[in-house]
């Protein structure tokens, strides 16, 4: 019973709730930079992955070139990934922040209605008004919580920068790269060999664009 007393008196409720909120920040925060060294990380391989195929499609490796795109695209998947596990980490810690305030703005509006219902009380014949206004205000109150608690626009982002699927665009805009790295300008339109718009045969039906352009690419480069 004294313990309880102790506890009421000295405010260990409140303290425990505020270790909680500070323990959980902490843990947020702890895997938000675990997050962000693994992005950089992610960042940094995709970025030698395009390096390396750019050095293979130059040497004439086709096959390695297409490998280290394909590797690339999967390092940046896991990139975005991890960004968007980022931003929900943040929106926690934003939300118990905002929780927070909210709470004492709640318990102030509550000292100030407390104030304002004794006040109003004192007049007997205005009973009718004062319930009217406290009514109104409540829903006003109840309204903008309502508005808060349902705004989703925090959650909302487009991803800029999405790796598109089709490895042949990639491939495309490297051609364009070490051409321009080769001769300080980019190429004019028509320089790079067109894929063949001969009708398929069954074999070439099943070589993907991807394939055609790097065959493409290794013909320029063997004719240079």
């Amino acid at each position: 019973m004294m313990s309880k007393i102790k506890d009421w008196l000295f405010g260990k409720d409140k303290k425990s709730k505020a270790n909680k909120e500070a323990e959980a920040i902490a843990l947020l925060k702890k895997r938000l930079n675990r997050y962000e060294i693994e992005a950089r990380n992610l960042q940094t391989k995709a970025e030698e992955q395009k390096a390396l195929a750019k050095q293979m499609l130059a040497s004439g490796n086709k096959a390695g070139a297409r490998q280290a795109l394909m590797r690339s695209n999967l390092y940046m998947q896991k990139y975005n990934n991890t960004q968007n596990m980022m931003l929900n980490l943040h929106t926690q810690i934003e939300t118990i922040s905002n929780a927070k305030e909210t709470a004492e703005t709640v318990k102030a509006l509550k000292v100030g209605s407390d104030v304002v219902e004794e006040a109003l009380g004192e007049i007997g014949e205005m009973d009718a008004d004062r319930i009217m206004i406290e009514l109104e205000e409540q829903r006003d109150r109840l309204n903008v919580m309502n508005e808060a608690l349902s705004d989703v626009s925090g959650l909302e982002m487009e991803l800029e920068g999405e790796f598109a699927d089709n490895i042949d665009d990639q491939l495309a805009a490297l051609e364009l790269e070490m051409e321009a790295s080769k001769h300080g300008t980019l190429p004019e339109v028509g320089t790079v060999a067109p894929v063949s718009t001969k009708e398929p045969t069954e074999e070439k039906e099943e070589k993907s664009d991807l394939e055609d352009e790097l065959e493409a690419l290794k013909k320029e480069l063997e004719g240079k």
